[in-house]
């Protein structure tokens, strides 16, 4: 008798490491489709013979391209420079040069009005001229800015 009881106790565990790894595959894959769903990658079916069609990696690089990001809005000047894009110090606008790393708004200002005075700058050590800028400074902003042309 306990040899019967052991194996039917066997049977019993491996039935239930079964449904609970069906279980966990429902969860999961369900978890996918939501997460898929959310993240708006679900195929769509555009094709007549009604066959999945996955979004291209065009749609990807447009929306790493595009100029808001889908979860907190605009992207930030540092987030900008991860995708390569750099600001010019002779074009960029008073809240562009502000969102610069260690930047204020008033050393901003002060970087119009330099340019504003100089016409533009012909390299970027001309920001040392900027009161508020100091070599750390212009080191810690450098990666963020584009080249300027030197005459």
């Amino acid at each position: 008798m306990s040899i019967q009881g052991g194996t039917e106790s066997n049977g019993g565990k491996r039935r239930a490491v079964l449904l609970l790894s069906l279980i966990l595959l429902v969860w999961n894959a369900c978890a996918t489709a939501w997460h898929a769903a959310k993240v708006g990658r679900l195929p769509s079916m555009d094709r007549t013979d009604g066959s999945p069609v996955l979004p291209s990696a065009s749609d990807d690089e447009t929306a790493l391209r595009s100029a808001e990001s889908p979860r907190s809005g605009p992207l930030a000047i540092r987030q900008k420079y991860l995708l390569g894009k750099r600001v010019d110090i002779n074009k960029a606008s008073l809240a562009e040069i502000s969102e610069l790393p260690g930047i204020s708004d008033d050393v901003a200002a002060a970087v119009v009005e330099e340019r504003d005075r100089l016409g533009r700058f012909r390299s970027v050590e001309d920001l040392l001229g900027v009161k508020g800028i100091k070599e750390k400074r212009l080191q810690k902003i450098l990666p963020f800015l584009a080249k300027t042309p030197n005459n």
